[in-house]
């Protein structure tokens, strides 16, 4: 079996395997908690910087800081949408290598490890190459989005693989899927076909 089919795959020699729905449902909540870290971090980076007295003083430093947060929130969610089907590619032949391997501990390491390559290639890049220089305080605009997607990796793994077993045991029960247009019509089509036979006989 294999971890791109339609239904569950996961079995006694395949622990781990995963369908192609839920590795989309992985990689869409590693969006999300990117997303989720993301803004907590700048959040705290900018209230470190500016303490809550500095404000008081200069009312319109609020409304600047939280548009810059806001301008953060928007590049950041746009670009890391656009990367996120990339990543479900990458990931794919990880699952596949990893379903026979039953334990946790080895898929959260793999897992964090590629989190730590994606965010330490972040670093590197934005960092001029220099990725291990003294930060700077407003060095951290850049290491907050390489430490959430760092983190956003095995986490999102870990709440994907978590639900996805607490369905097989029937704790939870998935929302139904949205129903797919072409796959109506053709059922429509067909249903018309065998009405209309009797008639025509």
């Amino acid at each position: 079996m294999s971890a791109v089919a339609s239904s569950p795959v996961r079995t006694a020699e395949k622990p781990w395997a995963f369908t192609g729905h839920e590795l989309i449902r992985g990689g869409i909540t590693a969006w999300f908690v990117f997303m989720v870290l993301l803004i907590c971090g700048e959040t705290v980076h900018l209230a470190m910087l500016y303490p809550s007295s500095a404000l008081e003083s200069a009312p319109e430093r609020l409304l600047g800081l939280l548009f810059f947060l806001m301008m953060i929130a928007l590049v950041a969610g746009v670009v890391s949408a656009f990367v996120v089907p990339f990543g479900i590619v990458i990931m794919l032949p990880i699952a596949l290598a990893l379903r026979r391997v039953r334990s946790v501990g080895v898929h959260l390491a793999v897992y964090a490890l590629l989190g730590a390559a994606i965010g330490g290639g972040y670093l590197v890049a934005f960092r001029g190459g220099r990725p291990l220089d003294p930060v700077m305080p407003w060095d951290y605009v850049v290491v907050v989005p390489a430490a959430s997607a760092a983190l956003a990796i095995p986490l999102a793994w870990w709440w994907t693989a978590r639900r996805a077993l607490r369905i097989d045991a029937g704790l939870i029960t998935p929302g139904p899927r949205h129903p797919d247009p072409d796959a109506a019509y053709e059922d429509r089509v067909t249903a018309a076909d065998h009405a209309e036979a009797p008639r025509e006989s």
